[in-house]
């Protein structure tokens, strides 16, 4: 069985915090990171510390774990150019010595 953590950092984390919990997440032998690729909060509460990037937050996370996979579950295609996507999937995916999963929907 493999066990993967999933976040929703629009909800209200910042990129520490989503490198904590990945990194946490790691040493406790979890298989995969994954984290929602949204843009906006959903619900009320505290719009702080903002939206953050899936892309951009997976690629520095990369840099500092090692075994762990990563990946946002679905990209939304919608908001997400197909060219700039895949070039960034794939740059991410080399930084990581091959462990992205990429979902597209």
């Amino acid at each position: 069985m493999e066990l993967r953590i999933f976040v929703e950092p629009q909800q209200g984390a910042s990129y520490r915090q989503q490198l904590a919990v990945a990194q946490l997440a790691e040493q406790l032998g979890f298989d995969a990171f994954f984290r929602s690729d949204h843009y906006l909060r959903m619900g009320a509460g505290d719009p702080l510390p903002g939206p953050t990037d899936s892309w951009v937050t997976l690629g520095a996370i990369a840099r500092e774990t090692s075994t762990i996979r990563l990946g946002t579950l679905v990209a939304s295609a919608t908001f997400r150019l197909p060219g700039q996507l895949a070039v960034a999937v794939a740059q991410i995916d080399d930084m990581s010595n091959g462990r992205i999963e990429l979902g597209l929907g």
